[in-house]
């Protein structure tokens, strides 16, 4: 089919248009969408128990909490996992934690900075945030921050989190990895909550919406689904799209343009090449959104042919499966995280595929039967042994897969994670 018939067909499917007009902003942060360094701030704002949101430090210890089941904690001496746990932190008050955005680290010759920091004197701790709110680590960043910190603070309890929109890991393994998850899910709660003042929800509200990817919307959402029905509907045409953009580049929109303008006495496929533009630039946001959907449409295929019952969360660059089967091994009153899945991370060309599972909301008489079940698989797969009862934990790795590869492994995760799980619960 030409290309010119391909976008007809994009233009004329109803599921597009509604796509568009589901995805359209109209609150102030939405449009004018907070930078990195304003993302800290509000950040700061949050976590500060002295500000007048009136949540007192509900947020520090909900992102303590997080990271207290993360499965990168296990890298921590076992008294900061002590610390960490859900029980000790909330038996805690931070009331007079004091908390800065940019702070310096005081390293010879050069300015480097912190992007939140929370020091309590009392309790002689320190929180220190690394904010990477669209961006990658710099070379030995998170090394090189983590050693400045501990000159600053020598005496103290130091806390490492490295706060990641992409879900990205950082370098040293002091750091915590924390996705934007957190923060989208502790401020949907806190608009819940009756007792909270209506403006500060209103504040909750907007940046939630703001800082929330256009691919964090769930799955089973209206808009979730219209985005995987172009996805999987209309690849010829992402694919074209895909071909006159430049990747990851939106300052180079106007180049694309210009390029494609200079082709326009060149035929219909030219022209066919500028309708496209025109429609991508209606809605940049949720268009990359489709285009990154269309690199895991692979895996859709291949789980959706092996597997009846499949369960999907797509992410940014991360796109998670599951089973509904493993719906059983839950504990409705803890949470409905999911007990078992298999995670696909893109990294350039290639995919990273990993099997874990999540004891956190599972029932309590199972967690030890899964915990035993989860070291047996992490030695027969070179992984180092897991010492706590809840948080993610990896049991199996893909690393840097070309896609038909990465495909075929993730069927195989999967399977092999089923019969793992057979007659639990």
């Amino acid at each position: 089919m030409s290309l010119d018939s391909l976008v007809d067909e994009l233009y004329a499917d109803p599921n597009v248009q509604r796509m568009l007009a589901l995805s359209t902003h109209s609150e102030p942060l939405q449009i004018c969408y907070p930078k990195e360094v304003n993302v800290s701030r509000f950040l700061a704002w949050l976590l500060d128990p002295s500000q007048g949101h009136g949540l007192g430090d509900q947020a520090i210890k909900s992102l303590l909490t997080r990271a207290g089941v993360s499965a990168h904690q296990a890298n921590l001496t076992l008294n900061d996992r002590r610390f960490l746990a859900a029980a000790n932190i909330h038996t805690l008050a931070f009331s007079s934690i004091i908390v800065v955005t940019e702070a310096e680290l005081g390293l010879p010759g050069e300015a480097r900075y912190i992007d939140v920091l929370a020091v309590d004197p009392a309790a002689k701790l320190y929180v220190a945030i690394e904010n990477k709110f669209g961006y990658r680590e710099g070379k030995d960043q998170t090394k090189t921050y983590f050693n400045a910190l501990r000159k600053l603070f020598p005496t103290y309890r130091g806390i490492h989190l490295y706060l990641d929109s992409n879900d990205s890991e950082p370098e040293d393994d002091h750091w915590i990895s924390i996705n934007y998850t957190w923060l989208t899910e502790f401020l949907g709660h806190t608009e819940q909550l009756s007792w909270v003042a209506p403006h500060v929800k209103a504040t909750m509200a907007q940046f939630r919406q703001a800082v929330q990817e256009e691919d964090d919307v769930a799955e089973g959402s209206v808009l979730g689904k219209l985005v995987t029905h172009v996805a999987s509907q209309h690849g010829s045409s992402l694919d074209a799209l895909h071909k006159i953009l430049t990747p990851n580049a939106p300052r180079s929109r106007a180049k694309d343009l210009a390029e494609l303008v200079k082709g326009m006495a060149s035929g219909n496929e030219a022209k066919a090449n500028i309708r496209l533009f025109q429609l991508y630039c209606r809605r940049p946001n949720i268009w990359d959104r489709c285009l990154k959907e269309r690199k895991f449409a692979r895996f859709y295929r291949v789980l959706g042919e092996q597997f009846s019952h499949l369960v999907a969360d797509p992410r940014r660059v991360v796109t998670y499966f599951s089973l509904k089967e493993f719906e059983r091994l839950l504990d409705p009153e803890l949470g409905t995280a999911w007990a078992a899945a298999i995670r696909i991370r893109q990294d350039g060309e290639h995919f990273c595929v990993t099997t874990y599972v999540s004891l956190s909301c599972v029932k309590t008489q199972l967690r030890t039967q899964l915990l035993h079940i989860v070291n047996a698989e992490r030695t027969r797969n070179a992984i180092r042994q897991a010492q706590q009862d809840d948080g993610n934990l990896t049991i199996r790795r893909g690393i840097s897969l070309p896609p038909v590869k990465a495909a075929e492994d993730a069927a195989e995760q999967l399977k092999a994670l089923r019969t793992l799980l057979k007659g639990l619960g």
